[in-house]
């Protein structure tokens, strides 16, 4: 099968690996989608803490079931799933006496194994969602980060009508949590530092969007709430930056809550403690997606989240370098990118 394999950092080939049967407690699955994550392009650089080396990355997918080790049951051949599943490591005791089922040391594709930037993949069943007829390949891969952010503003964030939200970052993250935040009647200011993505923000339904290093996103954000001071920050950016955290701490009112969805290149941040003490404001963090990928489906299929709309690119698995490079530059006014493995339609913009 052919395959993305990150070799070192910067270092991405096209390969050609061996064809896996699924084992006991397996399925294998044809990759139909996976769209290009900013922890991919992080991976690609070297600088993300959970990938290793050599790697085929991607872990944003929809795809088929096309074969059933023993043992599996729930699922049929011929199945859209959403997920990767999880990647039996193949040397503990039960992987040694053939029940990967029960895998001690499970690895998780894209990161510490073998993802979807390949036409194949033989994984555990673990975390693996049925796709609704009605939602295509492309809308169920990057449901995924939809599902970060409804994490972080249905959840963490408990966003709520009526109030003013700063949601930082214009990516894909971003936009789904200010689009999701706007659902639940919240007013929502976004930031980023790259105006196409500002402009995006506002096409989508942002009330205010503002570049952080040219506009004054703290006077903005009081003005807008007489004084005060948002209700909520939700941090989309992350990255190898010090600068969001500054930020939403000073914009967030006393007593309003900071979530960081952000996955960020170093283990620190600076913020303003002085402030964050006196005015009894909470930082917390929100991860992964526990809530499953139904709600956001749901919200998909009724056309609440117009999923669609974060795809700029759509690109064959052989281009997955370019891919990561228009993301690097952001070129060519990139938001989402979806490479489809085993297909010709990705082709173009």
């Amino acid at each position: 099968m052919k395959a993305m394999m990150l070799w070192e950092p910067e270092r991405l080939e096209l390969v050609d690996l061996p064809d896996e049967a699924p084992g006991p407690g397996e399925v294998l699955l044809r990759v139909d989608a996976c769209s290009v994550c900013g922890s991919d392009l992080e991976g690609y650089h070297g600088i993300h803490p959970k990938v290793t080396w050599p790697r085929v990355m991607g872990h944003e997918c929809a795809c088929t079931v096309a074969a059933l080790g023993p043992g599996v049951t729930g699922i049929a051949v011929g199945d859209r799933l959403a997920g990767t599943g999880a990647k039996a490591c193949g040397e503990c005791g039960p992987c040694r006496g053939g029940d990967r089922s029960r895998c001690e040391r499970p690895g998780g594709p894209g990161f510490t194994a073998h993802g979807a930037y390949a036409q194949w993949m033989t994984v555990l069943p673990r975390d693996l969602t049925p796709i609704p007829e009605c939602i295509s390949d492309e809308e169920a891969a990057v449901a995924q980060p939809i599902c970060i952010a409804n994490h972080a503003v249905a959840t963490r964030a408990a966003v709520r009508a009526g109030e003013t939200v700063l949601v930082q970052g214009c990516g894909p993250i971003g936009l789904a949590a200010m689009i999701l935040s706007r659902r639940r009647g919240a007013r929502v200011v976004s930031t980023d530092i790259v105006d196409y993505r500002c402009r995006r923000a506002r096409d989508l339904g942002a009330d205010l969007a503002l570049n952080a290093h040219a506009d004054d996103v703290l006077g903005a954000v009081k003005d807008l709430t007489g004084g005060r001071g948002a209700d909520k920050v939700i941090e989309c950016v992350g990255g190898d930056q010090d600068e969001t955290l500054a930020q939403a701490v000073r914009a967030v009112r006393p007593g309003g809550l900071i979530a960081v969805v952000g996955s960020f290149a170093n283990d620190r941040a600076t913020v303003p403690i002085i402030d964050l003490k006196f005015n009894e404001k909470r930082i917390l963090g929100s991860q992964s997606m526990p809530e499953g990928y139904e709600p956001v489906f749901a919200l998909i299929r009724s056309g609440e989240v117009p999923a669609r709309a974060l795809i700029t690119h759509r690109l064959p698995l052989a281009e997955t370098r370019r891919a990561l490079r228009l993301m690097d530059e952001k070129a060519e006014e990139v938001m989402k990118v979806v490479i489809f493995p085993n297909s010709g339609k990705g082709v173009g913009a």
